[in-house]
């Protein structure tokens, strides 16, 4: 038990390194298909990065880091940015720390979890638990809300599709590359880089 409570005393006192997350709006176009050098968003919400307090309509200055291409098991490409300077009304400045910033789609936060809806939860709560208690259930709630959709215009191969998309056969195929349009919405998630010595 002691044991227990000094690793809990250790992970509570150990420094931490957040990652600051910024709901951003994209200014230009970009693709992992064949990125540009620089990129800017603005902020469409309050947010802090790196103990700078940042209000809506503010611009982030970003150059390429990296892109990674999509992989098997549906992982989409990645997008590293270099957050270089922001700009807000009274001019640029930069950043006097070297900070990497992620491309996320989506981020779990409350106001993500409030947007889904409820639908989907019970959907992937009783497919756990059928699959759980009588194997195959959750492929017949999947045929089922793929037959009532009909995505296809046809039940019957709507309803195939959607248990071949939820079962673990679909994971064999590649994710897909990233394609930002000016004014899309998305979140960067930002960390300061810790220097080597």
């Amino acid at each position: 038990m002691k044991k227990i409570i000094y690793f809990l005393m250790f992970l509570l006192m150990s420094p931490v390194f957040a990652a600051d997350k910024l709901h951003v709006s994209a200014m230009d176009n970009f693709s992992s298909i064949n990125p540009s050098e620089s990129f800017q968003v603005m902020l469409i919400e309050d947010g802090v990065l790196n103990d700078v307090y940042m209000i809506k309509g503010d611009i982030l200055n970003c150059t390429l880091k990296k892109t990674t291409d999509p992989t098997r098991a549906k992982r989409d490409a990645k997008i590293y940015l270099n957050v270089v300077s922001y700009t807000d009304k009274k001019g640029t400045h930069e950043f006097s720390d070297k900070m990497i910033g992620k491309y996320a789609k989506k981020i779990l936060s409350y106001e993500e979890v409030k947007k889904t809806p409820p639908k989907t939860i019970v959907k992937k709560t009783a497919g756990t638990v059928g699959n759980f208690f009588v194997k195959g259930f959750s492929y017949a709630v999947s045929f089922v809300d793929g037959f009532k959709e009909n995505k296809e215009d046809n039940r019957l191969k709507s309803g195939a599709k959607q248990v071949y998309d939820d079962s673990f056969l679909s994971y064999v195929e590649y994710g897909q590359e990233v394609e930002i349009k000016e004014g899309d919405e998305f979140y960067l998630i930002v960390k300061k880089v810790k220097d080597k010595d």
